[in-house]
């Protein structure tokens, strides 16, 4: 599950309107569900599809890790950046937590903290639900982060936003950014969001998806509005990620930081 996204939000949106295409990587395949946003996750429902049982704890299954091939892919990303002029984002990692406790993954994480170092050109957008971890997990702890790694935590409640947020502000990167999808009821971020440089929010997808009530993502979008934080709305959702279409208040928001030139690298 490498190269081109259907994931709006990883592709990059120039001033001149032209939309540089980005991408998804994965260290490796399984996670373990740790709050209520995770009870239909529509990564476990993919493995399950191609018979991995890789969704659980470290007892009771294991992880599913990548080809060489697969690892040399974001190299070939970079290239195509440097002869593009602007970088490429990659959201890492959409099958899997990069900051997962699971002891087998150690090595691979490791990995992917020297690919990154080779990708300058690269935007490296790592969503977690495990912020407590980045810190000790990370080769950069509490010093300065390099510029093309984006650091962002899910919050679909505002418990978890209470409980998540303040660890993701402990973390000195460029871009720290939100995911309020699924958005499972309304979120309050005032007392964090000019400390944010993105919000991304959005509906549930899949077979049961729980409803978005539409007021929970304006009040978000109207919290990033007065903060002066990019908004991204990705989806009502539905059945199907497109099911409830992109639309709110009649249009799309597709705000995100200010891109970074690719010679700033």
């Amino acid at each position: 599950m490498a190269d081109k996204t259907r994931i709006g939000w990883v592709n990059r949106q120039l001033p001149d309107g032209r939309v540089i295409s980005g991408h998804t990587f994965n260290t490796w395949w399984g996670c373990l569900k740790v709050s209520e946003e995770c009870f239909r996750c529509y990564a476990e429902g993919i493995a399950d599809h191609y018979g991995f049982n890789v969704w659980g704890p470290a007892a009771t299954t294991g992880r599913r890790f990548m080809s060489e091939n697969y690892w040399a892919e974001p190299l070939r990303w970079n290239r195509q950046a440097e002869r593009d002029g602007q970088r490429h984002s990659v959201f890492c990692a959409s099958m899997a937590d990069v900051y997962d406790e699971h002891p087998a993954v150690a090595p691979h994480r490791e990995r992917l903290w020297e690919l990154i170092g080779n990708t300058p050109l690269l935007n490296w957008l790592i969503l977690t639900k495990r912020p407590q971890n980045i810190l000790e997990m990370s080769p950069w702890g509490r010093s300065k982060w390099p510029d093309n790694v984006w650091i962002g935590t899910s919050v679909g409640l505002q418990k978890r936003a209470e409980e998540r947020i303040p660890y993701l502000l402990e973390v000195p990167a460029a871009v720290r950014f939100l995911s309020c999808e699924p958005l499972i009821g309304p979120v309050n971020l005032s007392p964090w969001i000019h400390r944010l440089q993105w919000v991304i929010a959005g509906g549930e997808s899949g077979q049961g998806a729980r409803p978005l009530n539409l007021e929970w993502a304006r009040a978000i979008r109207e919290q990033c509005q007065a903060a002066e934080v990019p908004f991204y709305f990705k989806q009502v959702g539905g059945r199907y990620h497109d099911s409830g279409g992109r639309l709110l208040d009649g249009r799309e928001w597709t705000e995100m930081p200010p891109e970074v030139p690719a010679h700033a690298a």
